[in-house]
């Protein structure tokens, strides 16, 4: 175990002292606010952890009594741990090990040029791609690959095939351990209280009705909780066969291939380590599937459905709706130019005109596109951490009442 730690740490040093896009991202001797700001909003798992560290603290103050609230921070911390871990700790190794042991291109985890496994799989369609993306990367991390390349005997084909498992193996194992970590916590939950209390109810209604009450409204779903375990372990296991499906596309020709690898870069990760909007969603909706088969009851079902649909259209729609009203606010008011108006066409696109990003704005428009981020961000949190959090508590009340009344005529 301590050779483990003591190798982690090694690559965690070594990963970071070579991520110049970091540093070339962020540069706090001018504009420190608005270049940290545009940093956040590239990266989807700081952008949300942001969101969730604050509505968090919101919604554990918002709890009816003190287990509910225990379930919470329980499911809180794990998912800030895992938020934590995954891109400080677990990608980077296995980012390492990928390159070392699936791929075989390096002959140490600490090789400098492992970081070649944060090439975007846009350069893997062909082996002319992926000799363009192995120069311009070569450039952007100031590394040489030769030394991978003279391995595969300057073979690009065989190059790409390496790298193609190498990156989807690491795909794979992160869907497959963040899933099914973020969605196995509500099970913990209920196994947690169970013990300590001996109650098998939803821990919201504990002070809102008698123990009878409450235990007579869990008993239908008691008696599938088996079924809805073992539900949940395939969607884990379908979405890490995902990577399999990108990788054989990759690999292969045809109409599907060609879908497939135009929209492979939909599952690059930022820095090598942050993971992207789209796999992120694919993510947390299995995680999410978690969450509602470990409901104790019906109410509990809807008050997951709820938080957890709400989360989602928060953060993988609302904020691309607000983002997008403010920015053409902005341009009418301030005349800026946030807008993309250079974007394609298309029906989405129509309705909701998308918004530059931040690193690529000038002057003025960056220093309101940073402000109106944050505006955003607090109008998400008003929704997810004030708002949400009381309509349930009225309608497990309301459940709960409705329940016990029709029980006692």
């Amino acid at each position: 175990m301590q050779k483990i730690l003591e190798i982690a740490k090694k690559n965690i040093y070594v990963h970071y002292k070579d991520m110049t896009s970091i540093k070339n991202n962020i540069s706090f001797k001018s504009n420190p606010i608005i270049n940290a700001t545009s940093f956040i909003e590239d990266r989807i798992l700081l952008n949300k952890a942001l969101l969730d560290g604050t509505t968090d603290v919101s919604v554990v103050l918002n709890t009816n009594n003190k287990y509910e609230r225990n379930e919470r921070i329980r499911r809180f911390a794990v998912a800030w741990g895992v938020a934590f871990l995954t891109p400080l700790i677990t990608l980077p190794l296995t980012n390492r090990l990928a390159m070392k042991y699936v791929a075989k291109l390096t002959p140490k985890l600490s090789s400098k040029n492992s970081n070649l496994i944060e090439l975007s799989n846009k350069f893997l369609k062909d082996k002319c791609a992926i000799k363009e993306g192995i120069e311009k990367l070569s450039k952007d991390k100031k590394t040489d690959y030769s030394d991978i390349i003279k391995k595969c005997d300057g073979d690009y084909e065989k190059l790409r095939r390496k790298l193609v498992d190498a990156k989807m193996s690491v795909l794979s194992f992160d869907f497959l351990f963040t899933s099914a970590t973020l969605g196995s916590i509500g099970f913990i939950n209920r196994f947690i209280t169970r013990k300590k209390t001996g109650r098998s109810g939803f821990s919201a209604e504990f002070n809102m009705a008698d123990k009878a009450s409450v235990e007579q409204r869990a008993e239908k779903y008691k008696k599938t909780e088996k079924l809805r375990n073992a539900i949940f372990i395939p969607s884990v296991i379908l979405l890490g066969l995902l990577p399999l499906i990108i990788r054989k596309g990759l690999n292969s020709k045809g109409k599907t291939a060609d879908f497939i690898k135009k929209y492979a870069d939909k599952f690059d990760y930022n820095d090598g380590i942050f993971m992207k909007r789209l796999p992120f969603l694919l993510m947390t909706l299995v995680a999410d599937i978690g969450i509602i088969l470990s409901s104790r009851n019906k109410t509990e079902v809807k008050d997951n459905a709820v938080r957890l649909s709400a989360s989602q259209a928060a953060f993988f729609g609302g904020d691309i709706i607000i983002g997008s009203t403010l920015a053409v606010l902005s341009d009418r008011i301030f005349k800026t130019q946030l807008l993309d108006k250079e974007c394609n066409k298309n029906w989405i696109n129509k309705i909701i005109p998308p918004i530059k990003p931040i690193r690529n704005l000038k002057g003025k428009d960056k220093a309101i596109a940073a402000g109106l981020f944050w505006v955003n961000m607090c109008a998400l949190f008003t929704i997810m951490g004030v708002g949400i959090p009381k309509m349930l508590n009225k309608m497990i009340k309301k459940d709960v009442d409705k329940d016990v009344k029709s029980s006692k005529t």
